[in-house]
């Protein structure tokens, strides 16, 4: 089995026979809320018997779990992550000047699901200026050295700026946090550059191409994970999913120094936009399970012709439903019944 790879077939533990992976929309309930999911699991060919995996126990729960904090505005546990190492503390003393006890801190970190109440102190130290204030008011529980270091880093992370913030506004509107629209995975300019630049650096595709790529690599890791690689929402048009604003998204990779985009003349009259690398795409950025699928969108359609690409993106759930108005493709609508790029 391929890496990260939910098979669509295995030994029945009932019989001697087949179970195949098969799904249904099914009501789950968790904290009283109820959620819609795409369950996932299988059913033995001879007794007809249905039972999961702890794979598949995962990818459901994290269909669960992705609602309900994109519904109540929950921290995903990388933002999460993320707050407290951009401010440079350990997890137990944020947890402590947060008032989650020793470990509460680090168990959200690694997935455990906040109570809404813990959720909105971790919102409020996502703005470095609260976070100052949860500091200055414990700061006796900090060595000198400790509190002067984590001070600095607030007061940079209060001035920093970024003079590409209006661009990415622009480029995500509405989508800048996890939601369903973005695979629950909230954009980061830097990994979404790299994952671009991983299927240029190895494709040189085309435009439409490249859309193609970017669409499939995400949709299929959401299907296998429940979540998305580069939190990239996606729009249907005509020749097929593409990044919302790609065209933009473009602009900006290329004069940021990622990609080179030069206009390419066809025989049959035609112009398009080749892309070739400016910059060496950083493995580190993804986990195993991402690289392994950019791996195998890049296996199965690098090769395949751009008729035959948008063909096959026209043959997805998402654009059909959603190509008539261009909207935006939700990935727990459509992600689960992705036929994607192995045909699978």
């Amino acid at each position: 089995m391929k890496a990260g790879m939910i098979p669509h077939e295995m030994e029945s533990p009932f019989s001697e026979g087949l179970a195949l992976l098969e799904g249904a929309r099914v009501v789950h309930h968790f904290r009283r809320e109820s959620f819609e999911i795409f369950e996932q699991r299988y059913r033995c060919q001879d007794t007809g018997h249905i039972f999961y995996t702890p794979a598949l126990d995962q990818l459901n729960l994290a269909q669960v779990h992705n609602q309900y904090r994109s519904r109540h505005q929950i921290p995903f546990p990388k933002e999460i992550r993320a707050i407290r190492e951009q401010a440079g503390m350990p997890a137990s003393k944020m947890s402590e000047i947060l008032g989650f006890g020793v470990n509460g801190y680090r168990q959200y970190e690694q997935g455990e699901m906040p109570t809404q109440a813990h959720a909105k102190l971790i919102q409020l130290a996502a703005n470095p200026e609260r976070l100052s204030e949860f500091v200055e008011a414990r700061a006796w529980i900090f060595s000198p050295n400790q509190l002067q270091r984590i001070r600095t880093r607030l007061l940079q992370r209060q001035h920093g700026g970024n003079l590409l913030s209006p661009v990415l506004n622009y480029l995500w509107r509405l989508h800048a946090d996890p939601d369903e629209f973005t695979g629950f995975v909230k954009p980061d300019f830097q990994k979404l550059a790299h994952f671009v630049l991983f299927f240029v650096e190895k494709a040189k595709p085309l435009k439409t191409r490249l859309n193609k790529l970017l669409f499939y690599a995400d949709f299929l890791h959401f299907k296998e994970t429940g979540f998305s690689i580069s939190g990239t929402a996606y729009r249907a048009i005509p020749f097929g999913p593409v990044p919302a604003h790609f065209h933009e998204l473009f602009g900006l990779l290329e004069s940021e120094g990622f990609v080179k985009i030069e206009e390419k003349d066809f025989p049959n009259g035609h112009i398009g936009e080749l892309f070739e690398p400016a910059k060496t795409v950083d493995p580190s950025l993804f986990e195993e399970s991402e690289w392994a699928v950019m791996n195998r969108v890049l296996d199965s359609l690098a090769e395949m012709r751009t008729k035959e690409l948008i063909d096959r993106s026209h043959q997805e759930e998402g654009w059909k439903a959603n190509q008539q108005t261009r909207d935006l493709i939700s990935y727990q609508a459509f992600g689960f019944s992705l036929i994607g790029p192995e045909g699978g």
